[in-house]
């Protein structure tokens, strides 16, 4: 069944339900005053994503200091997400209609019914379903195209036809609830020890991205690390990413010669997410694409070199401190149409010049802070 099936399907269960269960509240009832027992948020996709919203659920923590409120997040993200200061309990779901019944009785258990249910990052039908199943009063939900009468009438309040980053979208959604949304930096929920300036920089390598044709080749890694490391004697290199990404680092290494093997450190699938975090505090810089190490750089002000070709950095790209941040952005036209992998558009030269201008930078401030201690 295809989405907007589903949704037409869920929109007439819900008519149904609330003609004994009573009505949500119109989106004229919501008020900058209005305060809340328990607030349930949803962030159940990808770790960029979650990092995305973190502004604005710091923000409705300050705005509700004494509600209870409970995360609806993906299982894959239980270490990372579990001791965060945001918010008082996490919910566990897959977001499968399968265990939405568990999910739903587990929001429950403690608190009873939310009384505002927050959609920040998560998939429809299943996530407001779930809300108003929950026995949410007020839905309100970030929605990624507009005008579908069938799944709005079920929200209390969205924004329309909104253009600009995501952490700046996520901000209005919840500004009319009477949130401060002056701060958009972004906060992770683990906490992290103060890097040690070092003699030896660590630049990361982040082979995969979020979607293959967001991956820059490892040949282009290979050709980069070997600039670097022939450069300078004092400079390592970290690989890192996921399980799924081993075969880019196979590649990577038929690209490098043997003599500069030593000094880089292969990470790849051996990590859990704090253990990720911690690494990427440590970097001088990280070189990576739109995923979500990228967005863990940025959190933990870490310098970074970021590529895009088929993704728009001014919606995915560095939102905060842009002075630790250069982003490579290569548009696509109609005379470079011809290259196969887009991605290729962008040259080793040039990250190579930028990756080094950045650990310039670095080394220079390394020195300041010996000099003044």
């Amino acid at each position: 069944m295809s989405k907007r099936w589903k949704i037409k399907a869920v929109n007439l269960f819900l008519t149904l339900y609330t003609r004994w269960k009573g009505r949500l509240k119109f989106a004229q009832s919501v008020s900058r005053e209005q305060d809340f027992r328990h607030i349930v948020i949803y962030s159940t996709t990808a770790l960029g994503d979650f990092l995305f919203n973190s502004p604005a659920i710091r923000a409705v923590r300050l705005r509700y200091p004494t509600a209870t409120i409970t995360l609806v997040a993906h299982e894959k993200f239980r270490e990372f997400l579990q001791n965060g200061e945001d918010w008082d309990r996490v919910v566990w779901w897959n977001n499968k209609f399968s265990s939405m019944r568990t999910m739903m009785k587990a929001l429950q258990e403690e608190q009873g019914p939310p009384d505002l249910a927050l959609l920040l990052h998560s998939h429809e039908p299943y996530d407001y379903l779930s809300a108003v199943l929950a026995g949410a009063q007020y839905v309100i939900r970030d929605n990624y195209y507009d005008d579908f009468d069938a799944r709005d009438r079920w929200l209390a309040d969205y924004t329309i036809g909104y253009v600009g980053h995501i952490i700046q979208r996520k901000m209005a959604l919840v500004e009319p609830l009477g949130c401060d949304v002056s701060d958009h930096d972004m906060k992770l929920p683990v906490k992290l020890a103060e890097p040690a300036p070092r003699g030896i920089l660590t630049v990361g390598f982040q082979m995969g991205a979020s979607k293959p044709d967001r991956c820059w080749a490892p040949k282009h890694f290979a050709e980069v690390a070997a600039a670097l490391l022939q450069k300078s004697d004092d400079l390592r290199i970290a690989l890192i990413g996921g399980p799924g990404e081993k075969t880019l680092v196979t590649d990577f290494w038929q690209h490098l010669d043997e003599g500069l093997r030593p000094r880089i450190t292969d990470y790849v699938g051996n990590t859990g997410l704090i253990q990720l975090t911690e690494l990427i505090n440590e970097f001088s810089v990280l070189l990576t694409g739109d995923t979500g190490p990228l967005h863990i750089a940025i959190a933990a002000k870490t310098p970074t070199v970021s590529l895009f070709v088929n993704a728009n950095p001014y919606s995915t790209g560095p939102f905060q401190d842009r002075h630790l941040h250069d982003v490579i952005y290569v548009a696509r036209r109609k005379s470079n149409q011809h290259v196969a992998n887009a991605m290729d558009l962008i040259t080793p030269d040039r990250v190579i010049e930028k990756v080094s201008e950045r650990l310039e930078l670095t080394a220079l401030e390394n020195s300041h802070h010996e000099v003044q201690e």
